[in-house]
């Protein structure tokens, strides 16, 4: 037992690191410390840091759009867990793949997922994972419009990572609340949410939160009409992600730059060109919402263009990848464009919790 200490410690230690840098200006610096602690874990056999270890490289991989690989590393932690009875790793675990499910819009195994990770968050009196899966259920619910519903899982959580003094937890749930009372025209709401997520995430360095905040702020303002505030709040969120090289956060970023120079020009010769780029980088993950709403975008500007037929053909692709992943408001504002071409713009930057 005393030679197994040395590589459980090292490993430990650098899965620390992992965790200080996952969020920061260079998560290329997780992932390796990641793999240098996977090196070590593996010739000692399953244990619980094996599994933390695989977990935490997956969401690294993850937060930048690389589900697939996400989810490999989720279903390994997972085997590691049960090989070993670590409950709460396959707690975690689980919660892991109902994220997953969800980019890929699969919301009805996301929330198959989350149930599971729900009950024996319970049963192991883990409130920050309780937080987490509540969190996670209040996306797929306000992604259903079941706002009141969306509403009542993110107060829940909140008040779990408030509990536990869990401040990362807190910058997440106060992100999409934020997201949805923009949504629902509680501007007020809205601001004072984003305000407090983004002050506790310069707070805590955490680059990546930052950058999601900015984007929901920049949609605010463009509510609000603020353009020049839009402007800048997004440029930061764009900064942020060429600087941790983030295709999907870019890909965001460049949405809502498109949607603020259509507000000032819808027949700006910019707008297609960028939305166009935008997708591009968001093929390169797997963000299914995000695509059927860039989608969305790139149909409303070609047909500002005067590229109806174009028009149409995007959003018809765009009705399709909706329509499977089950995603309601989305399906419903794509069938009206398709028949009357008709607009809608909206621009979330949802943050899942999991670690």
């Amino acid at each position: 037992m005393v030679a197994l200490r040395d590589p459980l410690e090292q490993a430990r230690g650098l899965a620390e690191q992992a965790l200080a840098s996952w969020r920061g200006a260079n998560p290329e610096q997780a992932i390796d410390a990641c793999d240098h602690a996977i090196a070590l874990l593996l010739p000692v056999g399953p244990s619980d840091a094996l599994a933390d270890v695989l977990r935490w490289k997956g969401s690294v991989l993850r937060d930048r759009g690389h589900h697939a690989a996400a989810s490999d590393l989720y279903t390994q932690s997972l085997a590691v867990a049960d090989s070993i009875a670590y409950k709460g790793g396959r707690a975690h675990a689980l919660n892991c793949l109902g994220t997953v499910a969800q980019f890929r819009g699969d919301l009805l195994a996301a929330e198959r997922w989350y149930g599971e990770a729900a009950l024996l968050a319970h049963r192991l009196h883990d409130r920050r994972l309780s937080g987490m899966v509540q969190q996670n259920l209040g996306i797929v619910a306000e992604t259903q419009d079941r706002t009141d519903e969306a509403i009542a899982h993110f107060r829940l959580a909140l008040a779990a990572f408030e509990d536990e003094e869990d401040q990362d937890g807190v910058v997440w749930v106060l992100n999409n609340l934020g997201l949805l009372y923009t949504r629902e025209a509680a501007y007020g709401r809205a601001e004072e949410a984003l305000e407090r997520a983004l002050a506790l995430a310069v707070r805590r360095r955490d680059l990546a939160s930052q950058a999601i905040v900015d984007e929901n702020r920049a949609a605010l303002f463009l509510a609000l009409g603020k353009l020049d505030k839009a402007d800048a709040a997004i440029a930061r969120a764009h900064g942020i992600a060429e600087q941790r090289h983030d295709n999907t956060r870019r890909a965001a970023a460049l949405r809502v730059m498109a949607r603020i120079l259509r507000v000032r020009d819808s027949a700006a010769p910019q707008v297609v060109p960028t939305l166009e780029r935008a997708l591009a980088l968001c093929q390169l993950g797997e963000d299914v919402q995000l695509r059927v709403e860039i989608l969305s975008d790139l149909g409303d500007a070609r047909r500002e263009a005067g590229e109806h037929s174009r028009a149409r053909e995007t959003w018809r692709r765009a009705l399709d990848i909706a329509r499977i992943a089950g995603f309601v408001s989305l399906t419903g504002s794509l069938q009206l464009k398709v028949r009357s071409g008709g607009g809608d713009r909206r621009g979330p930057a949802r943050e899942a919790a999991a670690s």
